[in-house]
């Protein structure tokens, strides 16, 4: 490690067992031995908001969330692509080129689908309550609005930064578990129940705008099974796969809750 240097350039003066410096902040041989204070300028995703964000940055090293391509271009003076560039060359000192596009890979999927199946949908649904005012102007006064702060800033959070850190236990059972547990065994069923409510208390216009925002939500391919359940066929390929991972044991365990369900409100 050579720690007693005065100066400690990667693949120079160590090579080592990697400290939080060395891979985000290190001066190294591929980087023209540059330290860098900003421990942002490797990291290509944001994982601190709700929605996950690419890390394309202006001139005073804000997030660019401008949508419209051209405008993103105008603006963007370092790509998210650019800081990946700058964190692999760090890995490739260790890990081979294969071994850190495989990661990369892993590490996008996971957080595009925390966006796309938990994130996204929580917070148009979060937003919808809100502008058709059946939630108080009064932040966290409501069971939902606690039950959606821990999906995204607690599990969420776990779920995208233990995928980034390559932690197995926080990506998943401290992650996706709880992310979709809280997703559709608390969020929804409050929102349904927020709806049901409004609806027996004047407010079923927008009680019923809102439940074309679930309704359409769960309408999507990746949250069939919350309605209608898995189907015999799927079930029988979930078999399959636990038996080849688990044993008889794995299998029997993964044939609970198959059939048809009916999504209700509590």
């Amino acid at each position: 490690m050579n720690l007693s240097a005065e100066r400690w350039v990667l693949g120079e003066d160590y090579a080592a067992a990697p400290t939080c410096v060395t891979c985000h902040m290190s001066a190294n041989t591929r980087n023209g031995r540059k330290i860098t204070h900003d421990p942002g300028i490797r990291i290509s995703w944001t994982n601190r908001p709700p929605v996950s964000l690419l890390m394309d940055t202006d001139a005073s090293g804000k997030i660019v969330t401008a949508t419209d391509p051209a405008v993103r271009r105008e603006k963007t003076v370092d790509t998210w692509e650019q800081k990946r560039t700058r964190m692999k060359e760090v890995c490739s000192y260790c890990h081979t080129a294969d071994y850190v596009n495989a990661f990369y890979v892993q590490y996008d999927n996971l957080v595009l689908l925390y966006n796309e199946k938990f994130a996204k949908p929580g917070q148009e649904i979060m937003k919808t309550l809100a502008a058709e005012k059946l939630l108080t102007p009064t932040q966290y006064d409501e069971e939902i609005e606690w039950t959606w702060f821990y999906l995204w800033h607690h599990e969420g959070r776990r779920s995208r930064m233990g995928a980034s850190m390559m932690a197995p236990d926080y990506t998943q059972w401290h992650g996706m578990f709880e992310v979709a547990e809280r997703s559709d065994m608390e969020l929804i069923p409050q929102a349904c129940e927020i709806t049901k409510y409004a609806t027996a208390y004047g407010q079923g216009e927008a009680a019923a705008r809102a439940n074309a925002v679930i309704d359409g939500i769960l309408l999507r391919p990746e949250h069939a099974w919350f309605e209608k359940g898995a189907g015999e066929e799927q079930m029988q390929a979930i078999r399959r796969s636990m038996a080849e991972r688990y044993g008889s044991s794995g299998a029997s365990a993964a044939g609970h809750g198959d059939g048809e369900t009916e999504r209700k409100a509590p």
